[in-house]
């Protein structure tokens, strides 16, 4: 007797059940913040590079780029004592050089010889002004002395000369005396007194 195989066509296949598979666990938070972090670094490191690559070589031959300022540095050195000193205090004092000057006293001339207020001018000629300084002097004997000296302008020295006088028509001797600067005093006779001025005097 032959045994049938059951007829297995009118079953459906069956497919074996999927496998469970737990879900992958999550990149831990740390991470991923860590690498945002060197992303940035490395994008703001290659910005700096291009900068300083520009500066040192497309702008090499232009301006130069200018040097930052030194910072200045103060060093102090303190010293331990076993004392303890005061702290000392230097003054230096800078005084303007003293300049003095030399100055030669000058002896001013003195004055140019006048003849006396109470004298009275008769005439003038080149060389004088004439002068009669006594009552007992007339013009014309004053002109006549002033004739009789006209050699001697200019000395410095005492003369005598003798002079006629047009009122008596006697001659008298005269004295003159020299008063510096072409000037001369002249006494004599009956007590006559003549005085011959620079001219320069009073022009």
């Amino acid at each position: 007797m032959n045994s049938e195989e059951p007829e297995t066509s009118s079953f459906p296949a069956q497919h074996p059940a999927p496998q469970y598979h737990p879900p992958a666990p999550e990149p831990q938070r740390d991470r991923s913040g860590l690498a945002a972090v060197l992303l940035a670094l490395l994008l703001v490191g290659a910005v700096a590079l291009g900068v300083w690559m520009y500066n040192a070589f497309l702008r090499g031959d232009g301006e130069p780029a200018a040097q930052p300022p030194t910072p200045e540095t103060t060093v102090v050195t303190v010293t331990p004592s076993s004392t303890p000193q005061r702290p000392t205090t230097t003054v230096t004092s800078t005084s303007p050089v003293e300049t003095t000057e030399t100055t030669e006293e000058t002896t001013p001339p003195p004055p140019a010889f006048r003849a006396p207020d109470h004298a009275v001018q008769c005439a003038a000629n080149v060389n004088w002004r004439i002068f009669r300084a006594s009552d007992r002097t007339s013009c014309g004997f004053a002109e006549n002395v002033a004739i009789a000296m006209g050699p001697h302008t200019g000395s410095d020295t005492t003369h005598e000369v003798t002079v006629t006088s047009p009122v008596t028509g006697q001659n008298y001797r005269m004295t003159c005396q020299a008063e510096g600067g072409n000037s001369y005093t002249c006494r004599g006779g009956d007590n006559a007194v003549v005085v011959l001025e620079d001219r320069g005097v009073r022009d």
